[in-house]
């Protein structure tokens, strides 16, 4: 994914998304049911019989939702951190899929009054979550997510979408001979029943 404006446009069906997050039909409309407040989709509300979209920011934050609801987190609180006034993760997973040759991490922090998250994108970042704020002392329970690996993963999903809809004559050698490559692996992953 090159620049914000490509990804914050709407372009990507329900089916594209179900397909790259595998997050079920029935979920992702009740996450993005308007009463429910989970996601709200970069393009805005659409009128009966008009086909919804999403943009490659709306599937980072469905990967998002689903990978901290698989861990027991709600999804209501996750979308927290995308909705609040002062939160940051929609802008953390733009400059993590503008930048996926560096690691950006979302620490979630947890305790009465809600979620709260911070960016960790170097290792400086890091000590001073660790040692130096007293806000993070005081905080103990986190989950740490990667938001360089999510916004990867959505381009991944996006890109063999884009491939599988060129016409074959329009695809370069190169990439059906990585095509094959990769789906190669995946079977000998699958046969090993690696994660």
């Amino acid at each position: 994914m090159s620049n914000s404006s490509d990804i914050e446009v709407p372009e990507f069906t329900q089916a594209d998304v179900i397909r790259i997050t595998r997050v079920s039909a029935k979920t992702l409309q009740n996450w993005t049911d308007p009463s429910r407040e989970i996601l709200r989709l970069s393009q805005g509300s659409v009128g009966k019989g008009r086909r919804r979209l999403y943009s490659a920011l709306d599937i980072m934050a469905v990967t998002m939702i689903a990978h901290l609801s698989a861990l027991g987190v709600s999804p209501n609180l996750v979308s927290q951190l995308f909705y609040k006034p002062e939160a940051k993760v929609g802008d953390w997973l733009t400059t993590a899929a503008e930048n996926l040759d560096k690691e950006y991490i979302c620490r979630i922090v947890f305790d009465a009054d809600g979620l709260f998250a911070s960016l960790i994108a170097s290792p400086e970042d890091n000590e001073r979550f660790a040692y130096g704020d007293d806000w993070a002392r005081d905080r103990m329970a986190f989950i740490q997510v990667s938001l360089t690996r999510i916004a990867s993963f959505v381009a991944h999903g996006i890109d063999d979408i884009r491939f599988d809809e060129t016409p074959d004559d329009q695809k370069s050698e190169k990439e059906k001979a990585i095509r094959t490559l990769r789906d190669e692996l995946l079977k000998d992953k699958k046969r090993a029943k690696l994660p």
